[in-house]
């Protein structure tokens, strides 16, 4: 117990700080980035033709680096049994810079992405020179952790500080296919908690989902949420599909010129959403701001199933398109834009409740995680009212799609 206790302290605890403040400072550039582009005066052709350059430099780097295709769902399965080899520190930043590039230029895909990617390769290279330093100063050794335990908490630090969230950071980190690993939860609890306060202490405490109103908890929303939940297990299963079969088709073309088409299509793709809503990024990023707009209420069914298609469109060509980034934020905003088109067709005075249960029912059905993101919902609007329905439209979409 004494052991544990002076590991977490004195090895976990800095690890996941630093990592924090790692990803404060690339999320800060990131938007330079962003907010740079946008100030332009060809701002709004820039933003149609953006994706188009960003996934062709995308493929294009990949292609030069030597990384080949990219996927962080593999990595997560390859570091199940060799973490220090998996999240080795040079290749892994050469994957976030593919991240930088497809989602700053506007691909269709989350920034939690590269700081898991981030977070697991900072923790793998600390638990590497913590190791080295042992071997001069043997007391060091009682701070060493399995390289699973310390990859996956510099994962949890990451995910907190980008979700604003550290419980959700650390589910996130530790939960798969719906099972927890105890074994990993404390040290991922802790680093993400240092985490998320050194990124606060940078950026500031502000929530990562705005939220109009206070919501009450009836019989009714509880209701609605069950087929809600077959909604998002249908539409999971749908963007699961699209994205196999578009890498199955694109997977025999080089990179650069897989980047190349992806982008042109999301070019295409961004044409109809410019009509829809001007100014509206719905195709493009994680889609932070296409929640934003829903949670506002007043979208028409049709509308809301339109921005459905489109980001779901969107994010299945980014990723099999060369694209690199995280697909849970984007799932968020696909769950949101059902959950607009429930809030419209069940009229239960309450406009935003089921954008944001739809959007932990559809998380939930894509990542296979069942508890993760209904803490996710409390925790980034800070809506216990949120939880009783997002818990049944979260179990029923998972179990809809639990065995494919």
């Amino acid at each position: 117990m004494v052991a544990q206790a002076r590991r977490l302290a004195l090895a976990v605890l800095p690890m996941g700080a630093a990592i924090g403040l790692v990803v404060a400072l690339a999320l800060s550039g990131l938007e330079k980035l962003e907010g740079h582009l946008a100030l332009q005066s060809w701002k709004a052709a820039a933003l149609i033709l953006m994706p188009l350059v960003g996934l062709s430099l995308t493929g294009i780097w990949l292609w030069i680096s030597g990384l080949g295709e990219v996927s962080l769902v593999k990595d997560l399965v390859q570091a199940k049994t060799h973490p220090l080899a998996t999240f080795r520190f040079w290749p892994t930043c050469g994957k976030a810079l593919a991240c930088i590039l497809t989602i700053g230029f506007g691909g269709s895909a989350g920034i939690e992405g590269p700081a898991k990617w981030l977070g697991a390769a900072v923790g793998a290279q600390f638990h590497q020179w913590l190791r080295q330093l042992a071997r001069h100063w043997p007391q060091l050794r009682r701070l060493l952790a399995q390289p699973g335990v310390v990859v996956t908490s510099g994962s949890a630090a990451a995910l907190a500080a980008v979700f604003r969230a550290p419980l959700s950071g650390a589910l996130l980190a530790v939960e798969h296919e719906g099972e927890l690993t105890a074994a990993q939860a404390a040290p991922a609890l802790v680093a993400s908690a240092s985490g998320y306060l050194a990124f606060i202490a940078l950026r500031g405490p502000a929530p990562l989902l705005g939220v109009p109103a206070l919501f009450q908890l009836r019989a009714r929303e509880v209701f609605w949420a069950l087929p809600l939940g077959l909604a998002c297990a249908l539409g999971a299963s749908i963007f699961r599909r699209l994205l196999r079969l578009g890498r199955q088709h694109l997977r025999v073309l080089p990179l650069p010129l897989r980047g190349a088409l992806a982008g042109l299509g999301l070019v295409f793709l961004a044409l109809p959403g410019a009509w829809l809503c001007p100014g509206l990024a719905i195709t493009q990023g994680g889609g932070s701001d296409l929640v934003s707009h829903l949670l506002k209420g007043g979208v028409l069914p049709a509308q809301a199933l339109a921005f459905l298609v489109l980001k779901l469109l969107a994010t299945a060509l980014t990723f099999a398109g060369a694209g690199v980034g995280g697909t849970w934020l984007p799932s968020v905003a696909m769950g949101a834009a059902i959950g607009a088109a429930f809030d419209s067709w069940a009229g239960l005075g309450q406009p935003g409740l089921f954008v944001l249960v739809g959007s932990s029912a559809f998380t939930g059905a894509v990542h296979r995680n069942l508890i993760t993101p209904v803490v996710f919902l409390a925790e980034t609007t800070g809506q216990a009212a949120l939880v009783v329905p997002a818990l049944v439209a979260t179990v029923v979409a998972f179990q809809g799609t639990r065995n494919e």
